[in-house]
Formats: C-alpha cells, structure tokens, sequence
C-alpha cells in the first residue's frame, strides 16, 4: 500500500527526485503575449513572496507559476505544493473553507495531478473521494448540501476529478455522467447558462453569462473526453513509415486518435457524444452571438480561464478572420494593469493568475501529454478555421440523404428526435470549410419546413453558421415558427450574420415571465415576441437586401401578426 505524502517528506521529495529547473519560461510564441506574461509573473512572485494568500489562492497562484515553467523546485511553487498536500495527507481532505471547500480541491488536484500524478495519487485519491462524496443528487456541486447547484463550482468538481482520473485514481464514470446530466437539464433556451441555473442568483440574475456559458461548455467537454474520448482527429505521427522501395506509406491521421478512447471502456454513458457535442456547440453560439474580446464583468478573469479550456478540448478555430488564442489574448492585454498584474473581483493575485494560465494554454499543456499531435494551432477545428478541403462525401452529406429519404411517420419520438438534432448539429461542425457547408445550401432550405422541431432547430442553426446574407427570408421564417426553441435559435442565427451580438433589444426567451402561466398566455406572449423580432429583423433586411430582390409582397407580408398554433 503506498503511504500519502504528507508535508514532512516535500523537502526531501521535491530537491532528492526533481532536477532544478533553470531554463526560460515558456514562451506563447507570441512576442506582445510573451511580454505580458514576464510582467505578470514577475508581479505574482512578488506578491506571493511578499505576503502569503490564502489556502486556495496561494495554490492557485503557485499553480499558475508552474505552468509558466517555473520549476518545482522552486521556493514559491514548493510552498504550493506543501499547501495542498497538508490538506490531502490525512485519510480526508482538508477544505480550505466551507464555501471554497471545491474550488481549492479542484485547484490542489490539478496541481498535484500536472507536478507529479504518480508521486502524489495517494493524495489525489484522497481528494478524489472527497469531490465525489461531495456530489448533489441533480449531479451538481455547491457550497452547502441545501443551496442550488452551481455551475461554477461544479466546473472545478469536474477539473479536480479529471486530475484524479488522469494520474490513476478510483472515479466513478457516474460521477461525469451525472455531472454531463446536470448542465445538459438544466442550461438556458438560449444556449448558455446562469450560476445557479434555475434560480436568479449571481452575476446576471439567471440570464446566461459569458463566464458561466464557457464553464458549462468546458464541463462538458471534460464529460466528454473522460466518457467518449477526444472530439477531435489529432495530427499523423512526425515520421512515416517507407515500404521495401522507400516509398512513404500512406498514413491514416486518426490511427493514433482512434486509440484514444474512453477512460471507462466498460462503462456505457447515459449522455452520448453527439449530445455533449451538440450543447457545446449550443453554448459557443451563444458566445459568437454576444462576442466580446474584452471581458467587462467584474469576474472578468475567469472568463479567459474558461474559454482557453473549452478552445482547447474543442479546437476552436478562427474568429472574425483570427485565430482564437489570438483573438482573446489580444483583448486580455487590454485589461494588464502598468505593474503587471491582472485586477479582478477577488483580487489581483487570483485574477493574474488566471490570465496566466490562459497565456499558458493551461487544458493545452495537459492535452499536449495526453494526445499524439500538435493540439496548439490556432486554426484547428471549428468550421472557421483553415484546413485542407476533402473531397469525399461529409458527415452532412449522408445524414441529410437519410433524413430526405426518411419517412417521418415512422420515426419514434421518443428515441429519435433528440439523437437526429444532436446529429445536424455535430455533422455540420465536422465540416472542414465554410465553402463545403455553402454547398449544403439547398438541402439544408428544404429542411425549413420539417414537420419536426427538432430537425427544424438544427437547420436554422446551420444556416446562420454560413454567414450567407442570402438565408436570411429563410431564417425569417424561424421566427414565426410554432416552436420557441426554433424561434430562439432563427433570433441567434440572425444575431451571428448581423453581428448584432444583442439583434434589436429582445429577450432571448420568449415566453420570459410566462414559463409557469396557462397555455393560452404562453402563447400570446410567444406571439408578442414573434411579431417584434419578424418585424424588427424583416425591416433590417429590407434595408439591406439588392435591388433586385425587392418585391413589396414579403414587406407587406412581415405586417400580418402572427398566430402559431403552440407556445
């Protein structure tokens, strides 16, 4: 039985089997970046030096040193380490406070997980088991057993457990199925979330926020990766192997990808992989629709911390023509104060931190481990970003032919409808060019009309992500359509070809204040909403659609108020 490292052996340990450590810090590959984050480590050594934080904050920070590459024989990150292991050498974990009590287990199983995972898993096992025991029945965490789950907590729940499995630890597959099950439930219509879903407590009184949108994302893309494997292909292997006459043999680049599977292989989720994938991409069209480079909440750090992780277990691509890490960074440098540091709501020792490991690509160094390949290229992924055109038919090409061909009668409602949406969603996010989904065009119209929502949503939502001016009469139609989920999403697709990240002033719910009222006044406040945003977004583009497609009958047409049958 291998005995828990306690405090008196970190010393011994740390100086007897870590080598010093005496290179450069690692480098962003980006000069302006590469400044910043001498500046604000600098600063953060010196802060930390100077007056020791708190449990959580002072792991945090010594943390957010390590990933610079600050070695670990290092006076600042061996106090770090000393911290977390005192809290996790006994046969229970040690909270830092009744409130922080998962955020600081999370924290010190990250770090001890990335310093050494096998020289600490007695330790991350203990703080393994505390995480899980900890767990709400509804799969969420939160400060007290009786306050409403939390989505942010809940992030670093999900974080600290991903640490224990990585180095070996016992965690239960339930655990993330559970957890996947939470923000799957319990998300907003409009594709984000709030901080404690279902209440209207927190930054932004329930509505969806960018700091908790991204954490919800970034959860479930761990769920993701623990219970299906990596979303995305890696890179072929450097070297390729010649045949007798030397030729290079043709390498398959998802050899090495398909290897990586499951942790839990013997485990079958509840929550499948096109479903986890289909409400990230949800939430990141949400971001899209209210993007912003500069984060102006007063949290505003944790919102880089969250968006690097969920770039980097989703490959985000481009943005506007920049490549991600690019995009957000530069909008980081924005907020750096002139001694280097990063302020934040809770101080700017937690707020440099957390920029530091956004400049560090924190989830990038721990894939980098993981998977064969190089996952820190900025253009990898989404349909944004730049790759190489495949000829062979796609993912959408064969789910639309299945879909024309079906005969809708016969589809079961009860096993098919969700699958088939989660499938539009992720098909068309495997599309490699924005020119190939184009192509799609006039298949993806006809689905307009489907007789189910649940294939109408997912088609409106594909037609926005073409960027095409053209859709737009067809996107219209989403906004009369009898189902509010469809109209959120037509309001969002018109939002991202605008770049109206806030479209004309409306709520993103169209039943706002009406969720628990009768069906007839779900309906007529649903009608109110329909009418305002046809005619709002209709008088946008009949401002701006060519001459020659100006014919008076759809202007008189966006007049004629709406009467859907349901709300």
């Amino acid at each position: 039985m291998r005995l828990i490292v306690t405090s008196s052996l970190i010393l011994l340990i740390a100086f007897a089997n870590v080598p010093p450590v005496c290179g450069a810090i690692k480098s962003t590959n980006n000069p302006q970046f590469d400044a910043a984050v001498a500046r604000a480590l600098r600063w953060l050594q010196t802060a930390v030096a100077a007056s020791e934080p708190h449990g959580g904050e002072h792991v945090l920070a010594t943390y957010a040193m390590m990933k610079c590459g600050v070695p670990a024989t290092d006076p600042l990150v061996l106090s770090g380490i000393q911290a977390a292991v005192d809290r996790s050498s006994r046969t229970t974990y040690q909270p830092v406070s009744p409130y922080d009590h998962i955020y600081g287990a999370g924290v010190d199983a990250m770090f001890l997980a990335d310093i050494d995972a096998d020289l600490y898993k007695p330790n991350l096992q203990v703080i393994a088991n505390y995480i899980q025991s900890v767990q709400r029945s509804d799969g969420s965490w939160s400060d007290t057993p009786t306050n409403p789950g939390d989505v942010s907590m809940s992030q670093y729940g999900v974080l600290g457990l991903w640490a224990a499995q990585r180095a070996g630890c016992n965690v239960s597959p339930q655990v993330f199925d559970r957890a996947a099950d939470f923000h799957l439930r319990k998300g907003n219509q409009d594709g984000g979330w709030g901080y404690r879903p279902g209440t209207n407590a927190g930054p932004g009184q329930g509505s969806s926020t960018h700091n908790m949108t991204m954490a919800g994302a970034g959860t479930l893309s761990v769920a993701r990766f623990v219970l299906h494997g990596p979303k995305f292909e890696t890179d072929k292997p450097k070297e390729q192997e010649a045949d007798l006459f030397g030729v290079m043999k043709k390498v398959d680049p998802m050899a090495d990808s398909k290897k990586i599977g499951s942790a839990f292989p013997d485990y079958k989720a509840a929550n499948g992989a096109g479903t986890l994938d289909g409400r990230v991409e949800r939430a990141f069209s949400w971001n899209m629709a209210n993007l912003t480079a500069v984060s102006k909440v007063e949290h505003n750090m944790y919102f880089y911390y969250c968006i690097e992780r969920a770039a980097a277990l989703n490959e985000l691509g481009n943005i506007n023509g920049t490549d991600w890490y690019t995009f957000y960074g530069n909008g980081l440098l924005t907020l750096q104060s002139e001694d280097g540091s990063f302020k934040t709501h809770s101080g700017p020792v937690s707020g440099t931190s957390l920029a530091l490991l956004f400049y560090m690509r924190s989830t990038g160094q721990i894939l980098e481990k993981l998977l064969p390949g190089g996952l820190l290229r900025g253009d990898r992924g989404n349909p944004l970003g730049k790759k190489e055109k495949e000829k062979d038919p796609t993912a959408l090409d064969h789910l639309l032919a299945s879909i024309e061909k079906m005969d809708t009668e016969s589809l079961k409602v009860d096993e098919s409808e969700f699958d088939l949406a989660d499938e539009i969603v992720r098909s068309v996010t495997s599309i490699q060019d924005p020119e190939e989904l184009v192509g799609q065009v006039d298949r993806l119209k006809k689905l307009v009309n489907h007789p189910k929502a649940e294939v109408r949503q997912p088609v409106i939502w594909a037609l926005g992500r073409t960027g095409d001016f053209s859709l737009v009469p067809f996107i219209l139609k989403g906004l009369r359509d009898p189902n509010v989920d469809v109209n959120v999403e037509a309001e969002f697709a018109l939002r991202y070809i605008a770049r109206k990240p806030s479209g004309f002033g409306l709520s993103s719910n169209p039943i706002a204040g009406a969720e628990n009222a009768s069906d007839s006044e779900r309906l007529r406040v649903a009608n109110i909403w329909r009418d305002k945003a046809y005619k709002a977004w209709s008088n946008w583009y009949f401002e701006r659609r060519p001459f020659e497609d100006r014919d008076g009958f759809d202007e008189l047409e966006a007049q004629i108020p709406v009467n859907p049958r349901n709300p």
